[in-house]
Order: structure tokens, then sequence, then C-alpha cells
């Protein structure tokens, strides 16, 4: 039988920060978070954020993936710490939902790509790494709105993910 593409990371030190996520979002419904280990390199990264999603239950996007810069992908990870999906109320301190979207991005190398499933939230317009506006989304889960990040470096896949609840 052949090794997995990836499998989940338990470190504590990563564990530690989905809980500091969670934590600080108690007054709101929880992110998903995780952090996989790559086990085989991949021509394509979409087949690595793909497996990584089938290990989340989520749908895979295959060629949807829209590939964002990393400035963008900051954005992206401080609006899901601070606000809701579908309501601009915010329910962490933008300064530290910064701080805890730069830790969770430091999981990664210097030759991170990140990718996400289109514009959902947020007072920021988000790019592709073309330079072209995302409008629109498409969904990786059953809820009414979801959106987030995944990144991938040679070593692991990491996602921040929000589903707004049903």
């Amino acid at each position: 039988m052949s090794q997995p593409i990836l499998t989940l990371e338990t470190d504590p030190a990563i564990e530690g920060l989905w809980i500091a996520i969670e934590t600080a979002r108690a007054q709101s419904y929880p992110l998903t978070g995780a952090v996989f280990r790559l086990h085989q390199p991949s021509t394509d990264p979409r087949d690595a954020l793909d497996a990584a999603a089938r290990e989340l239950d989520f749908q895979p996007l295959g060629q949807h993936w829209i590939e964002v810069p990393r400035r963008i992908a900051i954005k992206i990870a401080t609006n899901l710490i601070a606000h809701d999906l579908a309501y601009p109320d915010e329910v962490v301190p933008q300064a530290q939902a910064a701080d805890l979207a730069g830790r969770v991005l430091a999981l990664l190398g210097p030759q991170a790509r990140y990718f996400t499933n289109g514009a959902v939230s947020g007072d920021f317009a988000i790019y592709d790494i073309q330079g072209n506006e995302v409008v629109g989304w498409r969904s990786l889960s059953d809820a009414p709105l979801d959106h987030g990040l995944f990144a991938i470096d040679d070593q692991r896949v990491v996602v921040l993910w929000a589903e707004d609840a049903p």
C-alpha cells in the first residue's frame, strides 16, 4: 500500500495556536485549522490542496482554487479571525487577529503559495496573483457561506477555514 500524500500534524505548538484562535473567537463560531505534513511532492499544488480538503470532509476545488499573493493571504486570514463571515461584527480585535494570522502563515516557508475559494466577506478586495479582482466564490462545505485559506510549501499544507452556520 502506498504512503498517503499527506497526514495531519499533531504538534502541541500547532495545537496551541488553534486553541489560541478558538479562545479569541469564543463569542463566535469556531474556525477549522489544520496543518498537514506532505509526504510526496506534487507537480500541481492543487492536488495536495484537494487531498487536504478531502481529509477535512470538504469538497475539493481542483482547478478552481484561486491563487493569491501573500499580502492578500494575510488579509484573508486576519479577516477570518477578526470577523464573522455574514456580518461585519468584530469578534477579535484587529491587532490580535493580525498577530494570530501572522502565526498561522509563519508555519510555512518563504516559498509558500496561497489559495482561496473566492471573495466572500471583508472590507478589502481580493486579487489573484495576476492582479485580477476576484468576485464570487465556490463553496467547499454545506454551509451557506464558507471562506478561507489553504497554503502550501514543500513540506506542509496549512488550512484556516470559516463556515457560517446554517
